[in-house]
């Protein structure tokens, strides 16, 4: 994993002490997007009960979600956003595939508990990379946060909410996933709150904090900074992750005016990975909190 515009994610009052119980060119490309879209089919079928794949088509781009509509009459709906993938193979050189070759958020996906849950991958993810519909390497890299990818999570949520009827929606943001969240929770609705893991929740600022060129073609979450203020949240960060450091997330919720102890819940030995999948059945009973 580079940290070179790859995103995927102080101390706290919630301090938990959990101990903690690249992509090729050409062929190999092709390669190594069906061996991780087979590694996410696999993870969609270990869940109980197993989420359906399915794919959507939003006016910009093509996506692919994961899903389980277990109590049809149960208004709420837990959606789980993918982080950035493979946005670069070198410090200088773009992956021609943003397909995660460990797609953490569908694990977690995988393992949350509620009856109604949906995962949405991030555009050109598990459709082709550079060869699906409208797909640039910008996508991935540059603009992972520009309207049109925004726009396009929004429109696919927006399909599933039509054929299922939820009426209720909690975001749960991993890595990159996280900031995306916090874009659609800032529009809609229909809200009821968001939960990040290891997530950039601004990417100016950490761009900033690693002197990185900025996402220059990427909205960001101070947009819809009043609306945050006002949303029920909760913020898991590893106090070993190098990728998306826990101070960023301290730093966000101060621009928020929200108190970091109140909303931010650190894990001491986690990283940026390691070890949220098998830990999330314990923190996902962790709901969000209200300002």
């Amino acid at each position: 994993m580079l940290r070179l515009p790859l995103l995927a994610g102080l101390l706290s009052a919630n301090l938990l002490s959990v101990g903690l119980l690249s992509g090729c060119a050409s062929d190999g490309a092709a390669g190594l997007f069906q061996s991780n879209a087979a590694r996410a089919d696999a993870a969609a079928a270990s869940a109980n009960p197993p989420l359906a794949r399915t794919r959507f088509a939003a006016r910009s781009f093509d996506l692919v979600g994961y899903y389980r509509q277990a109590a049809p009459n149960d208004p709420r709906l837990a959606v789980f956003i993918e982080g950035d993938g493979i946005a670069y193979i070198t410090s200088g050189q773009r992956s021609i595939d943003p397909t995660p070759d460990k797609p953490v958020a569908l694990d977690l996906a995988a393992r949350h508990t509620a009856a109604n849950v949906l995962y949405l991958a991030r555009p050109c993810q598990f459709t082709g990379g550079q060869r699906a519909r409208n797909c640039d390497s910008a996508y991935w890299t540059t603009h992972r946060f520009a309207p049109e990818a925004v726009a396009a999570i929004n429109e696919a949520l927006d399909q599933y909410v039509r054929q299922f009827g939820p009426r209720r929606i909690t975001f749960y943001g991993y890595s990159g996933g996280a900031l995306m969240a916090l874009l659609l929770a800032g529009q809609r609705q229909d809200v009821d709150g968001v939960v990040t893991i290891s997530g950039l929740l601004d990417h100016q600022a950490w761009t900033q904090h690693f002197g990185d060129t900025p996402l220059y073609g990427s909205r960001n979450s101070l947009e819809v900074i009043d609306r945050l203020r006002r949303l029920p949240q909760r913020h898991f960060v590893g106090m070993r992750d190098d990728m998306v450091p826990p101070a960023l997330a301290t730093a966000f919720m101060r621009r928020l005016d929200l108190a970091p102890e109140r909303f931010i819940t650190a894990l001491p030995n986690a990283d940026h990975t390691c070890c949220w999948a098998s830990l999330w059945p314990q923190l996902s009973q962790m709901p969000p909190v209200t300002p």
